[in-house]
Parts: C-alpha cells; sequence; structure tokens
C-alpha cells in the first residue's frame, strides 16, 4: 500500500471553501503553440494561454480549450488560493493529471463541484485521471455515463457535505410500464435504485448499458483513497458508495480495484446489474473502514420482480411497484486481500456486514463470489450472508475456500475443487462479527437466508470459544424460520450453544442447502502486530 492509502486529512477541514473563478473574456485557444499540453492552476485571474508558464485559472477555460486526446495537467494551487471550483467535462482519450506527489504524499492539485450536477469531473472515452485531490463536491467525485477504458489511479477524494449528494440524471432511470409487463425495450435502468427511482451519488460512480452500442466496457481503479465524513449524525449527507458500478441492458462490465481504501462512506463497493448485463469484479488489496452499511454489496433485479400485485409479506408489498423489470443479470466477484474493519463504530446493527448478496428476480439471475486471504471481521452484522428474501436466483456460487468438496474426502484436491467451480484458497479471518446485532445467534459470523450453500473450507475462525489457543471449527448453524412480518425473528428449531451461524428457510424461496467449513485453520495466517 502506498502512503496515499494511509494518509488521513488532517487539516482538511480547514482547507479554503472552493470559490468559482470571475468570469473573464474568453481566450483564444489557439495563443497555446502545443495543443496536446494543457495546464490550469487554482490563483487570481490573469492573461493565460493555458501553458505551464501561463496557465488557466479556470476548469472552465481548459475545458473549452483542450482537444480530445490533449493532456490537462492540474498545478498545486498559487499560496491562499481556493480550490478550482465548477467541475471539468473530459473529452475522448484526455488525461487530467496533478504533479505526482514526492514519496507517495497527499496530492497538492485540488478541484471540486458546489453548484450544477455537483460532479468535480466528468468522464468520457479512455481517460485517465490521476494525482488529484477531489474535495467535497455535492455530487460525485468522478462519473462516468456509458464510457469506456476509464483509468483512475494515485488520488484522493474526500467529502465533508451538509446536503445530500446529488441524484443521477433523470433520463438514466425510466421505468416504461405496461398493463401487466414492463417493457424492458423501451426502459432505461443504469441509473435506477432497487426501488426504481434515480441513485444518489457515490465517490465514484459509473452507469453503462448498451445504449450507445458497447457490447464490453472496463474501468480500472488504482490507488484510490476515499474519505467521508467521520461524523455521521446526519447519514442522508454521505456518499451512498465509495464505488458504484450500475449496468443495464445487454452489456459486459469489468471493474478493477486495486490498493485502494474507502473510509466513512455509506457501503464500500456497490455492484448493481440489470437486465441481461454481467459485471465481473477484479478486487484486490482493498481497505475498507467505519462504513454505515455493508462492505462490498453486489445486487440484482428490482423489488417485485416475478410477482405479482398481491404478494403483501417480508415488509414487500407489490400492490403498486408490481410489475417490475425483470432480470437476467449476472455478477462474478474475485476478491483477495479484503480488509475490513469498523473502527469508529459506525456499523448499523443487523444490517452492517462485511459482504452482503441481495437477488430479487425469481430465479432468473447468476451470482457468484470468490473470497481468499481476506479479513470478514469486526462487522455489526454477521460478516457474510445472503440477502434472499424477495428472490432468489437461477445459480449461486458462494465460494470462500475449497480444500476438496468430496463430503468424504479428508486430502486435499484443489483439481476437483476447480471441477466444482470453486477458485478460492480459503484463508480467510472470519470471526468478531454481529458486534451491535440484537439476535439468536450473538456470535454469528455468517448468515444464509434462503437457498444456496456455502464452500467455505480452509478458513481461521478465531480462538472464541473455547479460547484454548487453537482455532475453532465453525461448527453446527442455527437453523431458523424467516419471519413472515420481516421483523421479529423466531427462536431457532434448536439452541446451539455458542452457535457461530445461521441458516433460515425463506417461504416461497426455499432452505440452503448447508455450510462447508471443513479443514479449518488451527492458527491465525495473519496474526495481530504486537
Amino acid at each position: 500500500m502506498t502512503k496515499l492509502l494511509l494518509c488521513r486529512i488532517a487539516g482538511a477541514f480547514a482547507l479554503l471553501w472552493p470559490v468559482v473563478s470571475v468570469a473573464q473574456t474568453p481566450v483564444d485557444c489557439k495563443r497555446n503553440p502545443d495543443q496536446t499540453r494543457w495546464f490550469v492552476r487554482a490563483r487570481p485571474a490573469s492573461e493565460a494561454t493555458g501553458t505551464n508558464d501561463r496557465p488557466f485559472a479556470s476548469l472552465a477555460e481548459v475545458e473549452r480549450c483542450a482537444p480530445a486526446g490533449a493532456t490537462i495537467t492540474v498545478l498545486a494551487p498559487a499560496d491562499g488560493a481556493a480550490t478550482l471550483d465548477g467541475g471539468i467535462r473530459l473529452k475522448d482519450r484526455q488525461k487530467l493529471l496533478g504533479p505526482a506527489p514526492a514519496g507517495g504524499g497527499k496530492p497538492a492539485a485540488r478541484l471540486t463541484n458546489t453548484g450544477g450536477s455537483g460532479d468535480a469531473i466528468t468522464l468520457a472515452h479512455g481517460n485517465e485521471v490521476a494525482h488529484l485531490h477531489i474535495d467535497n463536491p455535492a455530487g460525485a467525485a468522478i462519473f462516468g455515463d456509458n464510457v469506456n477504458g476509464t483509468n483512475l489511479h494515485d488520488l484522493l477524494l474526500t467529502r465533508r457535505g451538509t446536503a445530500a449528494p446529488t441524484a443521477v440524471e433523470p433520463a438514466t432511470c425510466r421505468v416504461v410500464k405496461t398493463a401487466d409487463a414492463v417493457d424492458m425495450s423501451q426502459s432505461v435502468l443504469r441509473g435506477c435504485n432497487s426501488q426504481g427511482t434515480g441513485l444518489l451519488k457515490s465517490a465514484v460512480m459509473l452507469l453503462v448499458d448498451d445504449g450507445v452500442n458497447m457490447a464490453n466496457v472496463k474501468y480500472s481503479i488504482q490507488r484510490v483513497a476515499i474519505q467521508d465524513n467521520p461524523v455521521h449524525e446526519q447519514p442522508q449527507t454521505l456518499w451512498r458508495a465509495g464505488v458504484q458500478i450500475s449496468a443495464g441492458g445487454r452489456v459486459s462490465a469489468l471493474l478493477e480495484i486495486h490498493e485502494s481504501a474507502v473510509e466513512n462512506t455509506l457501503r464500500g463497493v456497490s455492484v448493481r446489474s440489470a437486465d441481461r448485463r454481467t459485471i465481473t469484479g477484479e478486487i484486490t488489496d482493498l481497505r475498507l473502514d467505519s462504513l454505515r452499511d455493508d462492505g462490498i454489496a453486489p445486487g440484482i433485479g428490482f423489488p417485485c420482480s416475478g410477482l405479482d400485485s398481491t404478494f403483501n409479506k417480508f415488509d414487500l408489498n407489490c400492490a403498486k411497484l408490481a410489475p417490475a423489470p425483470v432480470s437476467d443479470g449476472r455478477i462474478v466477484l474475485n476478491i483477495d486481500r479484503l480488509r475490513f474493519t469498523d473502527t469508529l463504530r459506525h456499523g448499523t446493527p443487523n444490517s452492517a456486514g462485511v459482504i452482503e448478496q441481495a437477488v430479487m428476480d425469481q430465479g432468473r439471475s447468476a451470482i457468484e463470489i470468490h473470497v481468499q486471504r481476506s479479513d470478514i471481521t469486526d462487522a455489526a452484522a454477521a460478516g457474510f450472508f445472503t440477502f434472499y428474501i424477495w428472490g432468489r436466483p437461477a445459480k449461486d456460487v458462494i465460494d470462500f475456500g475449497c480444500v476438496n468438496p468430496d463430503p468424504a474426502g479428508t486430502a486435499p484436491d484443489p483439481v476437483a475443487c476447480r471441477r466444482a467451480g470453486y477458485t478460492s484458497i480459503g484463508q480467510n479471518r472470519i470471526f468478531g462479527n454481529s458486534r451491535t446485532s440484537k439476535t439468536h445467534t450473538p456470535l454469528g459470523e455468517i448468515a444464509l437466508q434462503g437457498p444456496g450453500q456455502m464452500m467455505a473450507q480452509g478458513n481461521f475462525f478465531g480462538d472464541i470459544a473455547p479460547a484454548d489457543g487453537k482455532g475453532d471449527a465453525l461448527g453446527e448453524c442455527h437453523q431458523l424460520i424467516w419471519p413472515i412480518n420481516n421483523k421479529d425473528e423466531l427462536p431457532p428449531v434448536r439452541n446451539i450453544p455458542n452457535a457461530r451461524c445461521e441458516v433460515y428457510t425463506v417461504e416461497g424461496q426455499g432452505a440452503p442447502s448447508g455450510i462447508d467449513a471443513r479443514f479449518h485453520l488451527t492458527s491465525d495466517p495473519r496474526p495481530p502486530k504486537k
């Protein structure tokens, strides 16, 4: 990890509030002899040509003059200068760069957007954005709608907003209903939340569908530190996630997140799939801390999808929601070396887990999650849980480690694991969860709610009960019935002293097949430093 990810924003609240530069007579863009390189710097307005020696003083000027493919450098601000405000809308293949800080420190170049859409940087195709501090925008720090080839790296994104972040444009969320169905060919879903209304912004917000004839898109995020307000007295003012991708239509999206960190937002990483889209996430060395809700939240579909208007249970009334969009979406997440903690104790009881996957279609979609060498610890709710209450996937693979998939096997068989679709080597640390939740399973680490099976071999489940210097086996799970009213949790069918997991039968959806947690580790693979 670089020092960028470890830096705190001590003194960030003391930064000058940004101001928008006073409008000037438009400059002649042709006065810059090198049309491929442009410069902008927060400073008092004066005659400028957009060169390194005479940089522009506003984002609006450099946006107007720099052509597609140009490199725009945001120089360190002049002494006492406010943050560059107003945001910038990039053109295809442009690079927006700040000077690389010495020794991996905090970027000196700052920009924001306190008005309009509130988005500090709006992406086009093939953009690279690096070495910038994006501070306190009203919307997203970085927003991309139907763009491809995004490369974000070495960034610091911070927020201390006093109002909710802005919402996406209404045109990105339009559900067209007929008498008894949703017209999927006319609907636009990439900007919709699970309720079918427009999403509120996240720090990095990526929307995509096949509306611009793109079959495959790729986004790369490396060494990006995202830090929201550590004071959660008004959680509605928080970014909805550190990174959010929402895809619709028939498109395949690849999201790569490496060596990055998210603190104090509502969620860490949100991945939403609708219609016939496929999202693949490659997530390595991600640190999540002090989130209000889940760390990683993959979700498919919409409430009441595949249900009629008479459905009214599990706190879901479809009288007004049905018909809802259907989804044949697919999500595949490969997670390695995730580190989760809740230093400031922001996690919402009975809600905030490390990873929660939710599916709301009726047996149409597919979801795969492969997790290895990660810390699934310190969550307010269970470390991992499924939400298959309002729907279920046609196929799911829950893979937290495989040593030998044969129930009678006693020796490692990695070939058989791969043949069965399991790629994780395990070595996860899964303990210390359900920290503030009210539950029949106060030591609960895992909760399967509805159908599905979990492979969780070769992991360390802590040394808790009994604390004898040896790693625990996960043991037998509490078996429960999901309550029809979605509130009053029924007691386990049989009480298991010190149970560490829960499996719920859900009426209309089914029951879990179980959790295979054999071959557990007897020693911590990553013991805390003394």
